[in-house]
Parts: C-alpha cells; structure tokens; sequence
C-alpha cells in the first residue's frame, strides 16, 4: 500500500457549501489510500470556508482572499499538493458526487504509460437533475466539431455500453482531471489567461506539444451534480469567458490549416449563435458573447473585464 502514488484531490469552493460538503463526505467513502483532500476557499463571502474547514478537521484548507477563478483556485491546490509530496494531482469540481471506486482505475490508466500526462473518467449527471435516471451521460471523452471548438462524447445521452472503451483524448476534463506531477513540473500549472473554461484544453495542449497524450478511461464513475443548460439556456457569464477563452486558445495553437479553419468557421459558429439566442429572447447572453470577444481583441486576459461586466461574483461551475 506504500508504494501506491499519493494523489492530491484538489477541490475549489466559492459560496458553494451544500455542493462541496456533499462531494467532500462522498470523498470520505473512497477505497484508495493514499491521498491528500485540499480544500481551496475561493474567496467566499457566505461563510463557507470557514464552516467547512470546522466540518473536516482532516482535510487541508486553504484560503485565498480573493476570488482567482476556477483556474486560479486549482492552481493553488496543485502547488500545495506538489510541495506536500503528491505525486499526482486530482482536479474535482466541487460538485462532483465520486464512486468508492473512482481513483484506483485512473490511476492505473496514468501509471500504465509515462507518456500519459492526463486521465479523465466517465461522469454522469447526479440522478436527480435527471428525474432519478442514474445512467445519463455528461462526459465521456471529448472530440473536436467542425468550427473547431471541442464537444464532449455521450453528453445527455443514456450511457449503453457504448463508451466503455478507453481512448485518447483531446484534453481530460477539469471536472475530474488526474494530472501527473513530474509533468506539471514540466510544463507549469494552469495557464491564468482564462479565469475558467478552456484551461484544461490549454494544459493538455501544452502537454501534447511536449511529447504526452491524454486519456480516457470510463471504469472511474463519478456524478456531477447540474442540470446542465441546453442551447440557449446558458448564462451570459458562461457565453462572455466561453467565447473570448476560445479565441485566447485559437490564438495561442491553432497555426497552419487549424487556424484557417477556425477563422473560418468559428465565426460562422458565433454567428448563428447570436442569431438563435437573439431570436428566442437570450439577448444578454448574446450580447456577453459579443462582449467576449471584443474583449478578446482588447487583449483581456484572466480576471480582465469581469469586474467591468459584473461577472467577477458569479457562481463559478465547469
């Protein structure tokens, strides 16, 4: 049992204390041993770090004074986890509900192949964001659509079997990400330029361009629990940094026919986004996308422009 590589599970609260104590105590049922619970309090305003640092004495609490965002929070987790001796670092939203189970297959799945930077599993929505059915898929790994954003297999789909076979990926999904420590020693952290949404794709940009491939691996079963927000539905906050991240992205990757693609399609993508979400009354969410990308051309990067457009003190969820 001491040769098992310790894990740090990274988790990042923001006014967020039903989800994070339900994932926490879900965290208190799992079978692998060796593991770090870090707790990152991204500047909540609620009380709930402190709450939750009282509830799980055990846990290693760490709080920011101010709210650095999905990427910033986990960035904070995953130097701790290192310094701490963690060979590994999980990324876990905190509300994520895990199986008993989850941890041992993506860590074999890491530990199989040196070149394997990253591991993601197979998430179902929480059954009661689907009227009880436990089998409804959110993420099964992930592939690149035409306008060359990326798309997740399996999403809202009942799970038959059909993603039961491990494969390489893309990117492995920030909502329960395994990273492997020597290779974020390699490569560094998240990137900061995205507050969140499109960091994970960045890390596992980086880490494909330095030699690595990222993984699949649907033996781990965890549940997320959101609704999720079909098209039109999304927040204008989701829409604003969705957009302007996928232009930092494009910009910082995309070289030769991938960025002719992109600048050819993905505005014709933005397009009928604004026309749809116009049409059906969504007007600020696409006026926030318009935003988004204005702000991208304006060079804002990270927390840049959420305070102007009063998003700084949203919830924040992958």
């Amino acid at each position: 049992m001491s040769m098992l590589p310790k894990v740090g599970i990274v988790l990042v609260n923001y006014n967020g204390y039903t989800d994070t104590v339900r994932c926490l105590r879900s965290l208190e049922t799992i079978s692998y041993p060796s593991v770090e619970v870090i707790v990152v309090d991204n500047g909540s305003h609620d009380g709930s770090g402190a709450r939750l640092q009282a509830e799980f004495p055990g846990v290693t609490h760490i709080h920011s004074k101010e709210n650095t965002g999905f990427t910033g929070g986990n960035n904070i987790g995953i130097e701790h986890a290192l310094h701490s001796g963690c060979d590994h670092v999980l990324l876990l939203n905190n509300d994520t509900i895990v199986t008993p189970g989850f941890l041992e297959p993506l860590v074999a799945r890491l530990e199989s192949d040196a070149k394997i930077a990253a591991v993601s599993g197979k998430i179902y929505y929480a059954p009661e964001k689907r009227g009880g059915q436990s089998d409804i898929l959110w993420y099964a790994g992930c592939y690149q659509k035409w306008h060359m954003g990326y798309h997740h297999y399996g999403v809202e789909e009942k799970d038959t079997g059909k993603y039961d076979t491990p494969i390489e990926i893309p990117y492995a999904c920030g909502c329960l990400m395994l990273m492997r420590g020597s290779v974020i020693r390699e490569i560094g952290i998240l990137s900061p330029d995205y507050f969140i949404y499109w960091e994970e794709a960045d890390w596992c940009h980086r880490a494909r361009n330095a030699g690595y491939t990222c993984m699949y691996e649907p033996k781990c079963v965890i549940f997320h629990n959101l609704a999720g927000a079909p098209i039109g539905d999304e927040t204008p906050f989701y829409m604003y940094l969705q957009h302007r991240n996928a232009f930092i992205y494009a910009h910082k990757y995309y070289r030769g026919l991938n960025a002719i693609r992109f600048w050819l399609f993905y505005p014709m993508f933005l397009a009928y986004r604004f026309a749809y979400d116009w049409r059906i009354h969504k007007r600020q969410a696409a006026r926030a996308m318009l935003a988004g990308i204005r702000d991208y051309f304006r060079g804002y990067r990270g927390t840049q422009g959420l305070a102007e457009r009063g998003f700084i003190h949203r919830e924040l969820s992958k």
